[in-house]
């Protein structure tokens, strides 16, 4: 067999894509991995499209032209776009030989519909937590922001409701990210395929997955406990003005009495 190189790339775009409503815009075959969260669709002769319900897509083969026309249309089903489209790219070589796992470079013997969608399934988990490590980042950023200004002026000067926001926020964000998690349980169909059961470790360890999903972890673990710190002294001020209310109307009454 002659040597023969595929080149992917993937786009995270959003924190979910709605399957029912997609499926409808494209001719999909099944899903090996999970049916209910990702779908394929071939395009032209070598091409293919993978698309993951966490908001990615990887385009196998297919013309940059041909890849933005897609972009474009997956775009179109997000209603709140949170940040730009965030990519990488990946070469597939397919020749006889051993397996080889390389920087943004996989060496196969032999590809087939299950070892493609496995690849690109982790490819586009990949990109995803780059996506959510810009979200991520982006939600410190406000933080850091807030507490920067209560530094310098010594007190808080937000009221409760849009740091309960932010709590929220952090929250949906942290939701996302455990249900990105699933997707890295190794699918089913890796344990009929010896030599695909060991280039998805590989990949998993070339792509830092594991540990990068624990330091998303921990960065918005930090940021909620540090937004609720900021709710406790929030409830700590509205607390001291009302005992401080308290005290007044007391004077006040004391004051009137002596008046009368």
């Amino acid at each position: 067999m002659q040597p023969k190189t595929h080149s992917l790339r993937s786009y995270a775009f959003s924190q979910s894509i709605d399957m029912v409503e997609l499926a409808r815009k494209y001719t999909s075959s099944q899903s090996s991995i999970d049916p209910k969260a990702s779908l394929s669709a071939k395009i032209g002769e070598d091409g293919h499209v993978f698309i993951f319900n966490h908001g990615s897509v990887v385009f196998w083969n297919v013309p940059a032209e041909v890849q933005q026309e897609g972009l474009n249309q997956l775009l179109g089903l997000d209603p709140v776009p949170t940040l730009k489209p965030i990519s990488d790219t990946f070469v597939v070589l397919e020749q006889a030989g051993p397996v080889q796992v390389e920087f943004n470079r996989l060496i196969i013997d032999r590809l087939n519909p299950d070892r493609m969608e496995v690849i690109a399934s982790t490819l586009a988990q990949s990109t995803s937590m780059e996506y959510y490590e810009s979200l991520v980042e982006e939600a410190w950023k406000q933080v850091d922001e807030m507490l920067i200004a209560m530094r310098h002026s010594g007190t808080n000067r937000w009221f409760l409701g849009p740091v309960n926001r932010r709590i929220a926020e952090a929250l949906t964000l942290r939701s996302s990210v455990v249900r990105v998690l699933h997707l890295l349980d190794k699918p089913d169909l890796i344990w009929e395929d010896k030599i695909m059961d060991e280039i998805y470790g590989d990949l998993r360890a070339m792509f830092d997955l594991p540990e990068r999903f624990q330091a998303l972890e921990y960065k918005l673990q930090l940021i909620q406990q540090t937004l609720e710190v900021l709710v406790e002294a929030i409830r700590d001020r509205r607390l001291y003005w009302l005992e401080l209310t308290i005290v007044l109307l007391i004077l006040f009454e004391i004051i009137m009495t002596f008046v009368k």
